[in-house]
């Protein structure tokens, strides 16, 4: 990615979080996308230059002032491509960086890609360095995840275990010991 990409990040979760704060710092313009309106501030603050709310939306076409060069997927499914298709770039490469389980089928417009020049992109394990690379950049730019604290007792792992089955936790859930 260079800094004059448009970067798109679907799902302000876990890891959307940290794709948006990565993105920014780099220089990109960013549009985050959400199912709802409940992350529009929280996206905003942690550096994302416009918003789209899926489920508000549902009946008209997205706009931002650049198409979506680079769109990263980091929720559990696959969003509509029909919905995102007027803000992504002709030659968008998606890159799915979730999977919940090894049966999930990816469904694709296979034509509306192929004409396109659309591309998913895969990854594998990288070497360390790209670790190593990566938090010295963190480091330096100050990306840092937001974490919610939870003490390491048995409530503390039923409360955060309940929070993330509801879908509530911002953003990392942390157990932590606390100190005697």
């Amino acid at each position: 990615m260079k800094p004059t990409d448009v970067v798109g990040v679907v799902g302000i979760g876990g890891l959307g979080h940290l794709a948006i704060q990565f993105a920014a710092q780099m220089g990109c313009e960013v549009v985050a996308i959400s199912g709802t309106e409940e992350k529009r501030s929280e996206a905003l603050k942690l550096g994302a230059n416009h918003f789209i709310a899926t489920s508000t939306s549902a009946s008209n076409p997205f706009s931002v002032p650049r198409k979506i060069n680079h769109l990263l997927v980091t929720t559990s499914k696959m969003p509509d491509w029909e919905q995102l298709d007027s803000i992504l770039a002709p030659m968008v490469s998606v890159y799915p960086l979730t999977i919940t389980d090894f049966e999930t089928k990816l469904e694709i417009p296979f034509m509306s890609f192929l004409l396109q020049g659309r591309r998913f992109v895969g990854s594998t394990v990288p070497p360390k360095i790209v670790y190593e690379e990566m938090l010295e950049f963190a480091a330096r730019k100050g990306v840092r995840p937001v974490i919610e604290r939870f003490p390491m007792t048995l409530e503390g792992v039923r409360e955060s275990l309940k929070k993330l089955e509801d879908g509530k936790v911002r953003y990392r859930g942390v157990l932590y010991v606390e100190d005697a």
